[in-house]
């Protein structure tokens, strides 16, 4: 039998895997002194659907549940259409409250989630038995390496690389880093890592970069994930994605075209203090985890995608209680623009590569959107017909894979207005013209609590679905090369 090399040295790092890991960082020295280490209990917690009948109805219930952080409601999820339906996470002391105001203003309601601790407990044995079981089978792999032959020892080991670490369940920050450092390793002529910064508690803000050849001039698509730590979903599919371009490239042509026309910059994770508070605290936790003193209450993280320097709290303009400056608030958004170290880094890296940067592309969830700037407002950006019409394409090609359905279009007109978001400030002052988020699986019988089984799906509509926007990108002569304007 002959031994393909690179098997031998895939299978050595592969090794590394169980063994290999980063010296104890700063950040988990801070998360060891912080004071609410037991892990949040939400039994009894209950994800409610309300259906106003109409806009005012909406807004009312809006309002109420988002100028106090004390009520025991919260909206679960940004809103949609004002015209339809709202999803509220209700505790288990409010739960009646709740139900009978709805009842006395005759407004119809499901429950999605009937216990949410019951539903987070599930997620995670399930993503721990998927974890055991492929350890086992890559135990096994090992085990007869020494009998892989040049045939199939590239696709099998490529897989199993991808399998042992992170595929098909929910990863935590430690476990996403290791496997690209592990990645960059074994393939060091078509990735590296790449750290734009350090975030609150010191960890690095890494991603990596992935092309073929060495052409600093090549024009780049930017990804990210993760930014709301609770949104698991996103940097799973990111990490799909990832393995997707290294182990496609062999035997699709078209994905060896990207690699040889685009560098791609993914970041997993570019909120690792609150993903990793997600997963041994609190797994609902959507911010960053900087400290804020307020009314002298210590409260805790900024929402990040409100934190951008670009129509920061406009939307507070003419209200001292708006959700934005409420400090112990989900979607707090900072006591000024940019005053997170994670939203400083990212700004400072796009805005020095973005001549180079044609595509920002930032993953979120849930919902099944593709969201077009402007977030701050009603109005369209004046290119809005050449990104809709590249969403459009995109999600026809997602949909084709398992009929998963995605709406398109601007927050004011899908969801709710927001700003200090980071594809508006992609878009408004970095100037990149294809700037875009999208919300993933599912519409919210699931929520942020997406089962493990999911991923798997979820990345490779959303994997079609972006290879269809740089496709779509491509054409744009007058974006890419400045000709044919």
């Amino acid at each position: 039998m002959l031994v393909c090399r690179s098997c031998v040295h895939l299978s050595a790092v592969l090794l590394l895997t169980c063994c290999w890991s980063e010296p104890t960082s700063s950040s988990q020295a801070i998360r060891e002194s912080e004071e609410d280490l037991e892990p949040v209990d939400y039994s009894g917690y209950q994800v409610i659907r309300v259906h106003p009948g109409t806009r005012q109805e909406s807004l009312s219930l809006i309002r109420y549940y988002s100028e106090t952080t004390d009520a025991g409601v919260t909206l679960w999820t940004e809103p949609g259409k004002l015209d339809h339906s709202l999803d509220f996470l209700v505790s288990k002391k409010a739960l009646r409250a709740f139900q009978l105001l709805l009842r006395r203003r005759r407004l119809s309601f499901e429950v999605l989630i009937d216990d949410l601790q019951r539903l987070i407990d599930e997620q995670r044995e399930e993503s721990n038995e998927y974890k055991r079981r492929e350890e086992e089978r890559i135990a096994r792999n090992r085990r007869s390496i020494s009998q892989s032959t040049v045939s199939n020892c590239s696709e099998t080991n490529e897989r199993d690389f991808y399998d042992s670490t992170v595929a098909n369940r929910y990863a935590n920050y430690t476990e996403i880093n290791n496997w690209l450092k592990l990645v960059a390793r074994a393939y060091p002529n078509i990735s590296e890592i790449f750290e734009i910064g350090r975030s609150y508690y010191g960890q690095p803000l890494t991603g990596i970069k992935i092309t073929i050849g060495r052409n600093s001039t090549k024009p780049a698509v930017w990804i990210d994930a993760g930014i709301h730590a609770r949104e698991w979903i996103a940097p799973a599919t990111a990490n799909y994605i990832i393995n997707a371009l290294i182990t496609g490239r062999h035997d699709d042509l078209v994905i060896r075209g990207l690699l040889e026309e685009f560098e791609w910059y993914i970041m997993p994770s570019i909120n690792p203090d609150g993903y990793d508070y997600s997963h041994t605290t609190d797994r609902l936790w959507r911010k960053t985890r900087s400290r804020v003193q307020s009314h002298r209450r210590t409260c805790f993280g900024v929402d990040a995608n409100r934190n951008f320097d670009f129509h920061w709290q406009s939307e507070c303009e003419f209200n001292p209680r708006c959700r934005g400056r409420l400090a112990c608030g989900d979607v707090f958004s900072g006591s000024r623009p940019l005053s997170e170290p994670e939203t400083i880094a990212l700004t400072n890296f796009i805005l020095a590569n973005r001549n180079r940067i044609k595509m920002y592309l930032s993953l979120h969830s849930y919902s099944q959107l593709f969201l077009l700037p402007w977030g701050y407002t009603t109005e369209h950006s004046s290119d809005y017909d050449d990104l809709k019409n590249m969403s459009e394409k995109a999600a026809t090609a997602l949909t084709r894979l398992y009929d998963t359905n995605y709406s398109i279009g601007t927050p004011g007109e899908i969801l709710y207005q927001a700003t200090g978001g980071s594809f508006d400030w992609a878009k408004g002052v970095a100037g990149i013209k294809y700037s875009i988020t999208m919300e993933l699986r599912d519409t919210g019988s699931y929520g942020f609590l997406l089962p493990a089984q999911q991923i798997e799906p979820t990345g490779k509509e959303t994997w079609a679905a972006v290879k269809e926007m740089v496709k779509e990108l491509k054409k744009d002569t007058c974006w890419m090369t400045r000709t044919n304007c």
